[in-house]
């Protein structure tokens, strides 16, 4: 008989073990679960310009741009530093960092590595593939290049993508689109059809012609819907995009003149030669003088407060004819 109550109390000790051990095991896998679901990502897989898979912060805080300084600030992140001349000269982009500062790493293509690496990045943007390597070496590289893509739109959305900002990407773009009908608009109600326009940047030894999408182009002719003469169209065309191919001399500017002309003003010295102080434009006071360093950067924030300067203006120099 104690022999059957010994083996029937041994069952129970070892049936009670089994059921702590059970309970242990199902708190420690509770334990795990909990901590999982508590778990936050914190990066993401995007895809930039160049097609390279890239793990970026899911909230890039501390981001670092050496071109396209105006596209990161359209969809709502100002960088801790970016380069020299998308500083210097991208004045209409000064009201969307007020009060905060962004340091200057230099020139575009010779970035101070060190300077950098001590601004302590989490995202870098590069528009060069030759970047990539000295750039991984601080923090994650992606590929911004607007040669990419066919539109503003493509780019605003993309770069909207990369840096997990879709819906401040789709505002301003709502915002762009609205914005350029109204200044597009504006310059119809006064300019007749057929009436032309030249775009020019005027130097010591030779004229520049800007084209539709370029700095000063894009405004002119992309949103404004203004037209450049023929002579100018069939220039462009010629120069296959080469832009030593769109410069003309003092002594032919005639041949590229429209009813109107612009110049973008850069502080170049120069002196006019009899050929352009006799154009018709010139003596009947139909050229308009736009100041270069508003017309430097063609990022969608300065193009469209480009084109929106360039209405009043023109709309001003018209009303006065």
């Amino acid at each position: 008989m104690n022999k059957y109550i010994k083996k029937a109390v041994l069952v129970m000790l070892v049936m009670s073990l089994l059921l702590i051990m059970a309970a242990c095991g199902s708190k420690t896998e509770g334990t795990k679960d909990d901590k999982e679901s508590t778990t936050t990502e914190t990066t993401r897989i995007v895809t930039d310009s160049v097609g390279r898979e890239v793990e970026v912060p899911i909230d890039p805080q501390r981001v670092i741009v050496d071109w396209d300084l105006g596209h990161v600030l359209a969809v709502g992140i100002v960088p801790v530093a970016s380069t020299t001349k998308v500083i210097d000269y991208g004045e209409f982009l000064k009201d969307y960092y007020q009060g905060q500062d962004i340091v200057d790493l230099g020139n575009e293509d010779t970035v101070s590595l060190e300077t950098a690496t001590s601004l302590k990045p989490d995202l870098i943007i590069t528009f060069a593939e030759e970047n990539i390597k000295q750039y991984e070496k601080i923090a994650p590289t992606i590929v911004f290049s607007t040669d990419s893509y066919d539109s503003v739109e493509a780019e605003i959305l993309a770069i909207g993508e990369m840096l997990n900002h879709q819906e401040e990407a789709k505002k301003f773009m709502a915002d762009y689109t609205a914005r350029a009908k109204v200044a597009e608009e504006k310059i119809k109600a006064v300019i007749p059809e057929g009436i032309t326009f030249s775009l020019f940047t005027l130097t010591d030894k030779e004229i520049v012609v800007i084209p539709s999408g370029n700095s000063g182009g894009e405004a002119m002719y992309d949103l404004l819907k203004l037209t450049a003469p023929t002579s100018i169209q069939k220039l462009i065309e010629d120069s296959k995009g080469d832009w030593q191919k769109q410069r003309i001399s003092w002594e032919t500017v005639g041949d590229y003149v429209g009813d109107y002309v612009g110049v973008l003003d850069y502080g170049q010295k120069y002196e006019t030669t009899s050929t352009w102080d006799n154009l018709e434009v010139v003596k009947n006071n139909k050229v308009i003088t736009f100041d270069g360093k508003y017309f430097f950067s063609a990022d969608p924030i300065s193009v469209i407060h480009q084109a929106e300067h360039m209405a009043e203006q023109i709309i001003e120099l018209v009303q006065k004819q």
